[in-house]
């Protein structure tokens, strides 16, 4: 493949794509261009692989925060050799106060000229890269949290090219499952896949650019807490660090605008909930038997242990425990973990039961069966799955022991949780 020499085109709202762009059309290479039609919305679930338009549906039960946020868009797209030849690298710092550090979805704006799925072509591609520890100039990321690719994305009417018809989207992107990326510096990539139809070489779907500093201001160096700089790593062919590039800031006048070497991106994470775990007994007759909790967090800390100990994270790991009393012969054990809540013994009215998915990811109606020695019994670590429809799901659990007759326990009551 024939290697691109660089090239930039600045082409304001009254550009004239025939006469303007025709000396960069003979080769390929970094271009870039004003573009302000409205953009359409569509989201993508990766767990079922469905493009909707339109909002996409939420889950109710839990909520999501920006924690990276450059989607102020510059009213310019940008484009490189496709065919997977060349990738973009931008950086940034993630951290923009939610703690989780639980990657739901992302939200990025991209053009395509590619014809779309529902007039028959195939559509859009890109391969996206999440890093951790990125330095822009070429610093290998130190961790890569989250690589895919996307393919079939909405697209354009007709089958074209960066210097023809193309059509702008924002699109959000739903994981299948939350995704563990920390705070700090951090890189996200763009690899150009497809090919446009001009036989330029360039790719057929790329994204929008954003400003750096607001786009109604003057360039001042990193801007709105998110660390950013005027500066793409660009990388052709894939791996190796051809140049850390920016476009144009000056207009024809000779002023200089905001700068927008920077490309779309919302990073969007579980918002902070404390999980919790409460134990409680009946009131005038209490049950002898008293059934506990812990748990440990996704990266295998103890839950903090107070005010709540017991707390089930998501991505973390719980269990129970049975201590008898009085001491008896040995026996079983059998836990039900529902997702509602047990009205109190004290005859006080418990909040109706909560939409949402049980605590573990066995039946509808979680069941632990286990041993106890006629003192103590534990049952086995169960795992609470790292998704977002597991963080607030209110849990109530209690225990029928055998062995020295059959008894229920104490129970516990809880919320799980993003820590």
């Amino acid at each position: 493949m024939m290697v691109p020499k660089k090239s930039l085109i600045l082409a304001g709202a009254a550009l004239a794509l025939v006469s303007a762009s025709i000396s960069a059309q003979s080769q390929s290479g970094k271009v870039f261009m004003r573009y302000n039609k409205p953009l359409k919305n569509v989201s993508l679930d990766l767990a079922t692989g469905t493009v909707s338009h339109g909002p996409a549906v939420n889950n109710k039960s839990a909520t999501t925060t920006v924690d990276f946020n450059n989607n102020d868009l510059g009213g310019f797209v940008g484009v490189d050799t496709g065919n997977s030849f060349c990738e973009w690298f931008d950086a940034g710092t993630k951290g923009l106060g939610n703690a989780s550090d639980l990657m739901n979805d992302i939200v990025f704006a991209y053009c395509s000229a590619a014809l779309t799925p529902g007039s028959g072509g195939v559509g859009g591609s890109v391969k996206l890269g999440f890093y951790e520890g990125y330095t822009l100039g070429g610093g290998a990321p130190t961790t890569a949290v989250a690589v895919f690719t996307l393919t079939g994305l909405p697209g354009n009417s007709a089958s074209s090219s960066f210097f023809g018809g193309f059509s702008c989207y924002f699109i959000r992107v739903f994981f299948a499952n939350l995704v563990a990326f920390a705070d700090g510096p951090i890189g996200y990539s763009w690899k150009f896949l497809d090919v446009g139809a001009s036989g330029l070489g360039l790719a057929g779907t790329w994204p929008f650019l954003s400003c750096v500093s607001s786009c109604s201001g003057t360039i001042s160096g990193p801007a709105d807490g998110a660390g950013m700089t005027d500066r793409i790593d660009e990388y052709c062919p894939v791996g190796t660090l051809r140049s850390s590039f920016t476009f144009g800031t000056l207009h024809l006048s000779g002023t200089v605008v905001s700068s927008f070497t920077s490309f779309s991106m919302d990073i969007r994470e579980a918002t902070d909930l404390n999980a919790t775990c409460t134990n409680y007994n009946a009131a005038t007759t209490p049950n002898g038997d008293t059934l506990t909790a812990s748990g440990l967090e996704r990266n295998g800390s103890a839950v903090p242990p107070n005010p709540n100990p017991g707390g089930a994270v998501v991505g973390g790991t719980w269990k129970c425990s049975i201590v008898r009393s009085p001491v008896t012969v040995a026996g079983s054990c059998t836990v039900k973990v529902r997702p509602t809540r047990i009205p109190a013994a004290n005859g006080v009215g418990a909040p109706p039961p909560a939409q949402g998915r049980v605590l573990t990811s066995g039946a509808p109606l979680a069941t632990l069966i286990f041993a106890h020695n006629g003192t103590i019994g534990t049952s086995a670590v169960q795992t609470i799955p790292q998704q977002l429809g597991f963080i607030c799901v209110h849990f109530a659990a209690q225990s029928v022991t055998t062995g020295g007759g059959v008894k229920l326990s104490s129970a516990l009551e809880g919320t799980t949780g993003t820590f």
